[in-house]
């Protein structure tokens, strides 16, 4: 069986599993199986790991790491899709339905409750962890060091051209651009809101575009001068774009991505953090961007693009 495939759009941090909800989900929720392609280790004498998967690429490139880094110590997987609601996961893995789950710090959050920005990566990621530790009897291992948030982007012609390079810049000129973003930017204090009341931006024009080939489009043909974007978008590398900096540190939330374990599984199997951690430090932003372009610009498969992603690295 192999996984499910989905088109869908990327939304920020906050609510990019609050779009779809598939039956998927709903099976996991109520106890039914979730949906896996299973991959055996040869020969196994170590359990198998049950590892969740969310319906986009850098999710389903992530898994299919752990998945690869697992099997090459001798332990079965089991990869399972699920939908979009942002505690599944951690309800899954607190059934026992899962065991492994690649997670973002500003979803953590989200599940605990926690609404203020935290753009600190290191306190997202301590709150998170600690948490999560004392709630649900599961563990972050290390988090990686990319971090996929919320971003404003320019071409370098217009970076040039006004000298953009942070948001602070981009609020001396905003009153002559456009710009184009997702429908839920609007009001929000991770992008228009924050924009304005931290910032003072104010555009000229806002087009709301939901699909992000239609902002890239947009940004590409001078439809608009900035578009937002999720900073390991594929098209930002492949197009040489310039994301510009949230110099205040107060708008955009951190939010990078760990592996979520069951503590009873860890405790039985402590290698596996010994195993997964060595993989944090080389998804910096740049690699994961580049990943996610083979991916959805290039259509090539997750686990392949996987794959040669931890052989260049020498961890498989």
């Amino acid at each position: 069986m192999t996984r499910n495939e989905i088109s869908i759009k990327r939304f920020p941090p906050t609510s990019r599993r609050l779009i779809i909800g598939l039956a998927l989900s709903v099976a996991a929720l109520t106890g039914g199986p979730l949906a896996a392609t299973s991959h055996a280790a040869h020969p196994q004498a170590k359990p198998t790991i049950n590892i969740g998967e969310n319906n986009f690429s850098e999710s389903e490139i992530i898994g299919d790491m752990y998945s690869l880094l697992l099997q090459k110590h001798g332990y079965g997987t089991k990869l399972h899709v699920l939908g979009s609601e942002p505690a599944l996961p951690t309800t899954a893995l607190r059934r026992g339905d899962l065991d492994i789950f690649p997670e973002y710090t500003g979803t953590g959050l989200q599940v605990l409750g926690i609404k203020r920005i935290v753009t600190s990566p290191t306190t997202a990621y301590n709150t998170a962890k600690n948490q999560y530790a004392q709630r649900f009897h599961i563990t972050w291992l290390q988090q990686s060091a990319f971090n996929d948030t919320n971003g404003v982007a320019v071409t370098q012609a217009t970076s040039k051209k006004y000298h953009l390079h942070t948001l602070s810049d981009l609020a001396k000129v905003s009153k002559n651009l456009t710009f184009a973003a997702l429908s839920g930017c609007k009001g929000r204090p991770d992008c228009l809101g924050g924009f304005q009341s931290t910032y003072g931006i104010q555009f000229k024009t806002i087009n709301y575009l939901d699909a992000a080939p239609l902002r890239y489009s947009a940004l590409k043909n001078g439809q608009a001068d900035a578009i937002e974007v999720f900073t390991t978008d594929g098209p930002i590398r492949a197009n040489h774009l310039v994301v510009l900096a949230d110099n205040k540190h107060a708008v955009f939330p951190a939010d990078h991505i760990a592996p979520l374990v069951r503590d009873t599984v860890l405790h039985k199997n402590p290698e596996i953090r010994s195993i997964l951690d060595p993989l944090a430090r080389y998804l910096t932003t740049d690699a994961m961007a580049k990943l996610n372009g083979l991916v959805i610009l290039q259509s090539q498969d997750a686990m392949n693009v996987a794959r040669t992603f931890l052989k260049s690295k020498h961890l498989l």
